[in-house]
């Protein structure tokens, strides 16, 4: 992935996290993920490591899907 889209994608789930008010530990806790997994997906240097279906698991914790997580990016 290109270092920009990655900034990009981190930016994105940051800002909707941070929409809504949650902690990084609450976002984790409502979207079912390991607390330090949320840091490094917010992280747009390791955010590399992110796989397809933590993305899922980020988007249906949101209530939104995969594509519109990813529209705009």
């Amino acid at each position: 992935m290109p270092d920009d889209l990655l900034i990009r994608l981190g930016g994105r789930i940051r800002r909707l996290r941070k929409q809504r008010g949650w902690t990084q530990a609450e976002m984790a806790e409502r979207v079912g993920i390991d607390r330090s997994l949320v840091s490094s997906s917010s992280d747009a240097v390791r955010l590399a490591y992110v796989c397809l279906p933590l993305l899922e698991v980020l988007a249906n914790g949101f209530g939104i899907s995969v594509s519109e997580r990813m529209r705009g990016i």
